[in-house]
């Protein structure tokens, strides 16, 4: 069989066979560029099998790699699901078993892969559940009206799936409809591998052991012994009704255990790592995060972006807590291989870098305690991350402070003016020289200092913040053009006002001041914040350096 599944390396995405127990791949790209490419080539199992044979096939070690869904979503007409499926879940809920399929389905949208988040978003679902199901792809065109005899030809291979459910939508609310409690963007990941169909015949599928673990307690074991209508049973009754084609998905059913019939019920909450594993396929991770804003829009900017930065090693200051925390997430899930947290308490550095890590899994995520504002403690804190990993490439600059605000120019206090001064320009400024000796001997590196809208048009009532925050633009100018030529980059980024913490605490009067000249008439939000900075960070962002980015709801148009 061929463990079938894709990965982002080198800059690119590639089809790929798990070898080695899972410490390597072998690329498949020269037989086709996705898993329904190579469902559709009647000869690719045997290609396949003939380059993972031969000992001169080059091999990529797994920690080279970020692993990816092992399906294009979008070479997936259809996402089929099927309930009430297990003898052991109908008796957990004291129901008869189903004399037909109940067929439900999610959308292509739902699929994502191994260890992509699945955001909680508790303004929306207060009862987020898990599911493990066997999962099956499939291969070839399904003729309408098919025989259950001859369904095993037309499967591609089989994967893990995880059912993710908001059972108050499926079960309470939406008329008793299922569709809104399942078909949520991310709630389908599936992987880690497709196992193709050649040696896991239709016997021995339905004799796998299979389970799901949250925070590693087992709620789910059972064996697909249990399963009600078996996989060639479903693909002949579907076939009834519609034809199916390479790529569409189809989940088999899920064993007891789930959240919603234990006592007292077992929901899922933001922390949560979900594990969903089967035997002979693998185990699926699915972290279980919170939004970064009312609006679960992380999750899809994450995807986009997936890759990004893989690798790399990131310092974020600031990082515990609003806009820092929120770009440490997006580098950790965007394939950066460490992320240090810098923040000035050792509780909350710690406190964010275990958040982080229970969101991010993949990426190595560190707290580091240093007052940007000194200099000795700066270079000490970067050159301990470049001598423990061995290089430093990302610097994101994002410790700040506002300082007394609501104030005309006469009623600064000079040292409020001093303190404001010393963590938002001179804290950048020591960032900067620490980092860039290691950078340019490498060459190559990323600064991105957070600067602000008021550093352009200056906020009244914000004298010393803005006053920093244009300092901060100046800075980067400067430092931005004396390293062009060495391969790194020094820019920095303008938001207007952004939903945090900070914000929360100033004056009404203060923020609408702010919100009221933005075109938008909004906040910005974290996660547009933190996208914008990975890309900035990233090695897709080489042609511009000395620049201040614009995120102002198109408050600034120069």
């Amino acid at each position: 069989m061929v463990r079938l599944t894709s990965i982002h390396h080198k800059g690119a995405t590639k089809l790929v066979a798990q070898v080695d127990d899972g410490a390597a791949y072998v690329d498949l790209s020269c037989i086709a560029s996705d898993a329904r490419g190579f469902f559709e080539k009647e000869s690719a199992i045997a290609e396949a099998k003939e380059l993972i044979a031969n000992e001169a096939t080059p091999k990529i070690p797994a920690s080279e790699a970020r692993l990816l869904i092992p399906l294009d979503p979008s070479t997936c007409g259809k996402f089929l699901c099927i309930g009430m499926n297990y003898t052991d879940h109908c008796t957990e809920q004291n129901i008869p078993a189903p004399d037909e399929p109940v067929v439900f389905n999610k959308f292509p949208s739902a699929l994502s892969g191994p260890n992509d988040p699945v955001v909680c978003d508790t303004t929306l679902t207060s009862k987020l559940d898990y599911e493990v199901e066997l999962g099956f792809i499939v291969g070839k065109t399904v003729p309408r009206n098919l025989k259950a005899e001859d369904a095993h030809a037309y499967i591609g291979g089989y994967t893990v799936v995880h059912d993710v459910s908001a059972r108050d939508w499926q079960l309470e609310r939406n008329g008793g409809q299922w569709l809104l409690g399942k078909c949520q963007d991310g709630y389908g990941p599936i992987g880690p591998v497709i196992v193709t169909s050649d040696e896991l015949n239709l016997e021995q599928v339905h004799k796998l052991k299979i389970s799901c673990r949250v925070n590693g307690e087992t709620l789910q074991e059972s064996n697909t012994d249990q399963i009600i209508h078996k996989v060639d049973q479903l693909i002949a009754h579907m076939s009834k009704f519609m034809t199916l084609y390479p790529g569409d998905v189809v989940a088999t059913g899920t064993p007891p255990g789930v959240g919603c019939f234990r006592k007292p019920p077992r929901w899922l909450q933001p922390g949560d790592v979900v594990e969903c594993e089967i035997e002979q396929i693998g185990t699926l991770v699915s972290p279980i995060v919170a939004s970064l804003s009312p609006s679960p829009a992380s999750a899809a900017l994450a995807r986009v972006s997936k890759g990004r930065l893989e690798g790399r090693v990131c310092i974020v200051t600031g990082g515990a807590r609003g806009i820092g925390f929120g770009i440490a997430t997006h580098f950790g899930l965007a394939g950066a291989s460490v992320v240090v947290v810098v923040d000035l308490s050792q509780e909350a550095v710690d406190k964010a870098a275990a958040e982080l890590q229970a969101m991010a899994p993949t990426c190595k995520f560190e707290g580091l305690v240093c007052d940007v504002t000194n200099t000795e403690s700066v270079q000490t804190a970067w050159d301990s991350v470049a001598k423990s990993h061995g290089r430093l490439e990302v610097v994101v600059q994002a410790a700040g402070i506002v300082g007394e605000t609501h104030l005309k120019c006469e009623s600064v206090n000079p040292a409020n003016f001093d303190a404001v001064m010393s963590v938002n320009v001179k804290g950048i400024f020591n960032g900067c020289k620490a980092a860039l000796p290691y950078m340019t001997k490498q060459g190559f590196g990323r600064i991105v200092n957070i600067a602000s809208i008021s550093g352009k048009e200056g906020n009244a009532g914000m004298l010393a913040y803005s006053t920093s925050k244009a300092a901060v633009i100046g800075l980067t100018k400067a430092v931005g053009k004396e390293y062009a030529e060495t391969g790194v980059t020094i820019n920095s980024l303008a938001p207007a006002v952004v939903r945090t913490q900070m914000v929360e605490d100033m004056p009404p009067m203060q923020v609408k001041y702010m919100t009221d000249k933005i075109p938008m008439k909004r906040c910005g939000k974290i996660e547009e914040i933190a996208s914008l900075v990975s890309f900035i960070a990233s090695p897709e962002a080489s042609f511009t350096t000395g620049f201040c980015f614009d995120a102002t709801g198109g408050r600034a148009t120069y």
